[in-house]
Order: structure tokens, then C-alpha cells, then sequence
């Protein structure tokens, strides 16, 4: 698991992603939820999809008063499953900061906060974007545990 927290600083917005992750990890991001005031419908919705064991998957919670997010991408079967993924949890990472402002979906402002948001996960997520480069990521990453 690799684990990336940055920070929005237009929107005043924490942000940490937890890439990579397999059910070894259920615990702390639980706990993470739990620290951001994540419901207890949502922390067992989150525990049925981290402890399930498929490829593929991600979820995304954010608390908009505290605003900050947690967003997880499971372990993907390629590059385009992964692509897939983080486009789908960025696209609700989006839409929550955007809800908090009252964005407009369909305005300029909140592109740019998914091209911010998008900028700032590709420092990590290029290495998943490589089938060869997953490759070697899955090697670096099971050699840690």
C-alpha cells in the first residue's frame, strides 16, 4: 500500500490516498474513517468492500464540514482497471469538494479542482498508469509487508 496525503490549499481541503490496497490494510484505513467522523453505516459499508477481497475496487468519504477525504483505490487487475478507478474515486472526490462549495458540476471551477486534484495524484498514481510499471510496483510493494 502506498499512501499519499496532500493538501488543496484554494479550498482548504486534506486529502489522503491510500493506493494499493489489499485487506491487510482494513484496519487502518477504518480507523482513518473513524477519525474524520465517517457514520457508522458508512465505516461498515467501507469494511464489506476493503474486506471482500476483490480487484477493482475503491471507495471515497469525505466530511465537507472538517473538509477532508479519504480516498482508497483497491488493487486493480491493469492499468486501464486502475485508470478506471481513479477516475471514478477522483470524479467523487470532486463532486464532494464542489458540494461543500456549492459548485456548479458544469462550471470552469470545478474543472480546475479536478485538474488540481487530478495534478496532485499523479505524482503517485503514474505508477500504476504502466502495465510493466505495476509490475515492479507489486514487487517493491509485497517485499515491504
Amino acid at each position: 500500500m502506498i499512501v499519499q496525503n496532500f493538501y488543496l490549499e484554494d479550498w482548504d481541503w486534506h486529502i489522503t490516498v491510500y493506493y494499493a490496497v489489499d485487506t491487510y490494510y482494513v484496519d487502518e484505513i477504518l480507523e482513518d474513517l473513524e477519525l474524520i467522523d465517517c457514520s457508522r453505516f458508512e465505516l461498515v459499508k467501507a469494511e464489506d468492500t476493503l474486506l471482500s477481497g476483490n480487484y477493482n475496487i475503491g471507495l471515497t468519504y469525505s466530511n465537507l464540514k472538517h473538509k477532508c477525504s479519504i480516498v482508497v483505490i483497491g488493487i486493480t487487475t491493469s492499468a486501464s482497471e486502475f485508470q478506471n478507478t481513479f477516475d471514478h474515486e477522483k470524479g467523487h472526490l470532486v463532486m464532494h469538494i464542489s458540494s461543500a462549495y456549492k459548485i456548479d458540476p458544469f462550471s470552469e471551477e470545478y474543472q480546475y479542482i479536478a485538474g488540481e486534484v487530478g495534478q496532485k495524484m499523479f505524482k503517485v498514481a503514474k505508477r500504476f498508469l504502466c502495465d510493466d510499471c505495476r509490475k515492479k510496483l507489486t514487487i517493491e510493494i509485497t517485499n515491504k509487508k
